[in-house]
């Protein structure tokens, strides 16, 4: 049986995000209708965002591509093992290449 891979919020985009809009965590919070709490959970890789939450985050940051906001996790191998795909920033630039 296939487990659907779950999805996780990019913080370093979210805050890069949060700068250009001038806004802090807790107004972010506000606008998304969810407590702090629960965004810093969000934030600090501890939980991942509902499909609602996720389209409320991405409304009230103004972003229209999923992907900038979120990372999804590839599957479990075979071995067990379990990775995050590539992470783009808010600019799109790879987090973790060399070259940015």
């Amino acid at each position: 049986m296939k487990t659907a891979p779950r999805v996780w919020l990019n913080p370093v985009a979210v805050w890069e995000l949060l700068d250009q809009l001038d806004i802090s965590q807790n107004q972010l919070a506000r606008l998304a209708g969810i407590s702090p709490g629960h965004l810093s959970l969000l934030m600090n890789g501890k939980r991942s965002p509902a499909p609602g939450v996720r389209r409320r985050l991405m409304k009230a940051l103004g972003v229209d591509d999923f992907h900038v906001l979120f990372v999804m996790e590839r599957p479990a191998a075979a071995d067990g093992s379990a990775g995050r795909i590539t992470t783009p920033n808010a600019s799109g630039n790879c987090l973790e290449c060399e070259d940015g």
